[in-house]
């Protein structure tokens, strides 16, 4: 006789009751969408840093501190952003020109002239009288511009201030898209010793 067993059904084991002041907590993966929103206000944090530093107008650290002329004389030099502050506005000229622009130290301003009245294209001009010659003025612009990244384009007779003293013509390319040219006019040196000299600062229109 051939005996056979029948499995009887267990029963199912209960859960147990969940205690509310015993729960173990676990961290939410940083994955998928959670990354993608890290990454996005990462983004928006970098761009607005970015966009206030230029909305500021903050120019560049004068790279050339201090420079030796042809005739052996050491010249220190005063940045444009504080030599020509006279004449920024409305966040022009921008932070590559201006910030690549320099004045000998202890130059004197004489003057401002403001020539576009903010109608035009930028175009103005401060005065300055320096203990330095006028060979000297010269030979500090002739020798400052090249490093400070400006093509030379004329050196002679002052054109615009009626062909009186000698001037120092270069050429920038910008950020904003136009082409910048300064004009360093230097007058014979006074009786006093003192050499007046100006630069002038304008924007090219377009295709210039």
């Amino acid at each position: 006789m051939v005996s056979t067993t029948t499995d009887v059904p267990q029963p199912r084991p209960q859960a147990e009751p969940i205690d509310p002041a015993d729960r173990t907590y676990q961290h939410t993966s940083l994955r998928g969408p959670a990354l993608i929103v890290l990454g996005i206000a990462v983004l928006i944090i970098v761009v607005g840093v970015v966009g206030s530093a230029l909305a500021s107008g903050n120019t560049p650290t004068l790279s050339v501190q201090s420079l030796t002329i042809p005739d052996g004389t050491v010249v220190r030099l005063t940045p444009a952003t504080t030599a020509l502050h006279s004449i920024v506005g409305a966040g022009e000229p921008p932070a590559d020109i201006l910030g690549n622009l320099a004045v000998p130290t202890g130059s004197r301003i004489t003057g401002t002239s403001n020539s576009d009245q903010s109608a035009a294209q930028f175009d103005r001009t401060v005065t300055f009288a320096s203990g330095l010659s006028a060979d000297q003025v010269v030979d500090v612009y002739r020798t400052l511009l090249p490093r400070l990244g400006w093509q030379v384009l004329y050196v002679g007779t002052g054109a615009r201030r009626g062909g009186q003293g000698t001037e120092v013509l270069a050429r920038h390319g910008s950020g904003d898209g136009f082409y910048w040219e300064v004009g360093a006019v230097v007058s014979p040196t006074t009786s006093a010793g003192t050499t007046p000299y100006s630069l002038e600062l304008f924007q090219l229109p377009d295709g210039n």
